[in-house]
């Protein structure tokens, strides 16, 4: 039994000085597969515990030895650690008060009374392993969580660097410019901004893909209401991080906008509600709603970030605290200072207001110009306002901002009036998938983890999933068994993977292929090429999945009779 192979988790430290306790504690646990390790002294033990899962410590071994490394050892874990300790003790009925401060010195521990009972020590010593690779769990996703952030904030700081230096370039080349020119570079920073932000959209939302499907996995298999919250809460920082890279794209391009009736007293409520958790306790949110407010044409979740983008500026405008108010309003006729922004016609209008700083008119006449900012290098990019304004514009309304020094700014959003109902909550696509018919789904894509998170999600969904991530596997998968339909990633090395699809459409005429991608360029691209109904951007979430899917062999069957 000497000879066992080490546990991955780590030995398990046993400490009894005196008479047989240490051997008899070891074979115990050697009989049960676990890795015992006897330890000569305490100063031993500690010095061992960095790489234990577990540690036995006789009672009579903390009396006579001074404590005071151990406890130094125990008060200097890392957050993520609690180490369990098993304590064994005498049943003296005299060590009352001993015991206790033991048990307060040790923290995580179990208390056994000797003589013991095999079965109780294996079940403690368990149960401590299995606590102690949890914390190692917990370190593994942490320290990924760390290296994800890390890269993360590298990027955007090199990339912002990059911003500023052809910012500051740009700047000095337009200064003795007309104004036809200055328009001219402004288009020219934002194809700069286009290339740096697209060139790193396509690796983020591959990343986004994997963990926004794992979790859904993930929530789907475990019932702990603890692990739920856990998985909602890394689920919103996901989507949020999905809807950062769709901020990113909007600075340099027009963004593909799906405008639907919003009901926007309801959406400026939940804003303000999660405005009012984050912005911090010396700002008071505020909401003025006009009753009977008309829907607005617009798609909702750009909106949202619009005001979320507002709000963030505004309370860099109130650094010692102050009022946010948000007000929505009727516009029935258009003010002749915007005639030549917007169309005759009646609108709806959003107020963003607070009670900041203000703008002097020399700074408030250059606030909408992109890359045009106040605030200290790497503080800002200067995109914030323009976003809102060319969001507005191309929503069919357009922005304006009143400001004064010392009286605070506001900034109103006037939005089309919607001529058809808000669509009720009850009418939308139900947030659960549909269920699959045992379909075979071939996934093509050369990203292991998404193919993987992707093959997840299709068998979960209730189809046959086929996973290949090179032309020749999915040729090869094509010859062995029936395929019904095909997944495919638009950016395939060597060969595109529009190329891809019309190779096995080639092989199997009338195959629906539902092609996708995380390069928002590609998807425009090949959206020209193509029906718009057959893309598929990344992230995807099942839903997604699941509806698309449907669509596609609905329009199979209806197409392709058998």
């Amino acid at each position: 039994m000497e000879n066992r192979e080490p546990s991955p988790d780590g030995p398990v430290l046993v400490l009894a000085p005196f008479g047989r306790d240490a051997g008899v504690v070891c074979s115990a646990l050697r009989d049960v597969g676990i890795h015992a390790l006897q330890q000569s002294s305490l100063s031993e033990l500690v010095a061992n515990l960095n790489d234990a899962a577990a540690a036995v410590i006789a009672e009579e071994a903390l009396v006579h030895e001074h404590r005071g490394t151990l406890a130094h050892w125990i008060a200097n874990q890392p957050p993520w650690s609690d180490f369990p300790f098993v304590l064994l003790t005498l049943r003296t009925g005299q060590n009352g008060a001993a015991l206790t401060k033991l048990i307060e010195l040790l923290g995580h521990v179990t208390v056994l009374e000797r003589p013991l009972a095999a079965t109780s020590l294996k079940s403690a010593v368990l149960a401590a392993i299995r606590s102690r690779r949890r914390q190692r769990q917990a370190e593994h996703y942490l320290l990924q969580l760390k290296q994800l952030a890390d890269t993360l904030e590298r990027r955007v700081e090199e990339r912002t660097q990059q911003l500023l230096e052809a910012n500051k370039r740009l700047r000095d080349e337009i200064v003795e410019r007309e104004r036809t020119e200055v328009a001219l570079r402004q288009a020219q920073k934002m194809e700069a901004i286009g290339q740096l932000t697209g060139g790193i959209a396509h690796d983020f939302n591959n990343l986004l893909m994997a963990i926004i499907g794992n979790l859904e996995l993930i929530a789907r298999r475990v019932e702990d209401e603890r692990i739920q919250r856990y998985v909602r809460n890394a689920m919103h920082g996901a989507q949020r991080g999905a809807k950062l890279v769709g901020q990113l794209l909007a600075f340099s391009r027009k963004q593909h906008l799906t405008p639907e009736p919003v009901d926007v007293n309801e959406l400026v409520g939940t804003v303000a509600e999660m405005l009012s958790r984050t912005l911090g306790a010396s700002i008071r949110v505020d909401v003025v709603t006009q009753k009977d407010l008309w829907p607005a044409l617009v798609d909702s979740t750009q909106l949202e970030l619009m005001l979320l983008n507002l709000a963030i500026n505004a309370r860099d405008a109130m650094p010692q605290g102050g009022l946010l108010t948000i007000e929505t309003s009727i516009l029935h006729g258009v003010p002749e200072d915007l005639r030549t922004d917007l169309k005759a016609g009646e609108y709806v209008c959003i107020a963003v207001k607070d009670t900041g700083t203000g703008m002097p008119p020399d700074v408030l006449a250059r606030a909408f110009d992109p890359f045009f900012t106040t605030k200290e290098p790497g503080k800002g990019t200067g995109l914030g306002l323009s976003q809102v304004y060319g969001f507005a514009r191309q929503s069919g309304g357009t922005a304006k901002i009143e400001s004064e020094v010392g009286r605070g700014t506001v900034v109103r959003i006037l939005l089309p009036k919607s001529t058809e109902a808000v669509v009720g909550s009850d009418d939308r696509q139900p947030d659960t998938p549909g269920a699959g018919a045992r379909e075979h789904i071939l996934v093509v894509d050369d990203d292991a983890s998404v193919l993987e998170t992707t093959r997840s999600m299709l068998d979960d969904l209730g189809y046959q999933a086929i996973a290949a991530d090179t032309l020749d596997m999915a040729l090869t998968a094509m010859s062995d068994q029936p395929i019904d339909l095909a997944i495919v990633d638009l950016a395939m090395p060597g060969l595109s993977g529009l190329d891809v699809g019309r190779e096995l459409q080639r092989r199997k005429p009338g195959l629906p292929v539902v092609y996708c991608s995380g390069y928002p360029d590609l998807i425009e691209e090949t959206s020209k090429r193509l029906d718009g109904g057959t893309l598929l951007s990344k992230p995807f979430s099942s839903r997604d999945l699941s509806i698309k899917l449907e669509a596609t062999l609905r329009s199979k069957v209806n197409h392709y009779p058998a």
